[in-house]
């Protein structure tokens, strides 16, 4: 499945918009490049492969649920799970 429908979108921690997605994939918080999404759902963080997405749209961090893409393509991530993924 290709997640290009994410690309500019938004990234939220809970309820709060902390940032984008450009449209290459680039994600953004704050001003500042934090990571990639590619199209076909992996996410890298500082060059790093940490994830991907599931074609049920969930996310996973290390392994854990760390969130989902909301039907309108917006990265939803938990700050529970973040941190429980250690990131």
């Amino acid at each position: 499945m290709l997640f290009i429908e994410c690309f500019g979108k938004n990234v939220y921690i809970d309820d709060e918009l902390v940032g984008y997605i450009s449209p290459d994939g680039d994600m953004f918080a704050n001003g500042h490049k934090f990571g990639t999404l590619t199209a076909e759902g992996d996410v890298y963080i500082q060059g790093e492969y940490l994830g991907y997405i599931e074609d049920n749209y969930d996310i996973y961090i290390r392994e854990e649920l760390a969130g989902y893409v909301s039907p309108s393509g917006d990265l939803k991530f938990d700050s529970k799970a973040l941190m429980n993924a250690k990131y």
